[in-house]
């Protein structure tokens, strides 16, 4: 009995670091606006919050639940989703703007830490270029097929206005303004 206890221990160890090797599901907001975001997945749910001027991080820990990071200029209205699951060994991922598309004018792009080089033809980045106002990487309609999937060690990276933004158009409940940001480069 003891031999068993210690060498299903020592398996555990042994497989400890694989389990743990998981990639994170990051974003970066580049539009010079505050943007609001909240972390939701089949039994968990949040309130739209600031996101942090360092940006979001979480890793996939949640195995076979679909988890949808919600992104806004403002804390109600239209939203863009950075959605990923993480299962059998892979990391399922998409942005749908089937909620909206409120970041058109400033675009967005979703980049896997690996590539399709890889050995993996499907793990390739997700563009949504500026002034496009119908994305067609992303999911626009609930039946469009859009999904990427890599390693699941692979870190994705969702940037919001990659180029940066000097002017944007913003919906605010249901009135369009126009702000002025400072451009980054």
């Amino acid at each position: 009995m003891f031999y068993s206890t210690v060498a299903t221990a020592a398996m555990l160890l042994t497989l400890a670091p694989s389990a743990l090797a998981v990639g994170n599901a990051n974003v970066v907001n580049n539009c010079g606006i505050p943007v609001y975001f909240a972390s939701v997945a089949q039994s968990v749910h949040a309130d739209m919050s600031p996101l942090p001027s360092s940006g979001y991080s979480e890793s996939y820990s949640l195995p076979d639940v679909g988890v949808s990071i919600k992104l806004a200029p403002n804390e109600t209205g239209s939203v863009t989703q950075f959605e990923f699951t993480w299962a059998d060994g892979n990391i399922h991922y998409d942005i749908s703007n089937i909620n909206g598309n409120p970041f058109a004018s400033g675009g967005m792009q979703l980049t896997p830490s690996m590539s399709g080089a890889d050995g993996y033809p499907t793990c390739q980045p997700v563009t949504c270029p500026a002034g496009a106002t119908t994305c067609t990487q992303a999911y626009n309609l609930p039946d469009d097929v859009r999904t990427m999937v890599c390693p699941e060690d692979s870190d994705l990276t969702m940037v919001l206005c990659p180029g940066g933004s000097m002017k944007r158009e913003v919906e605010f409940h249901g009135h369009s303004h126009r702000m002025h940001a400072r451009q980054f480069r």
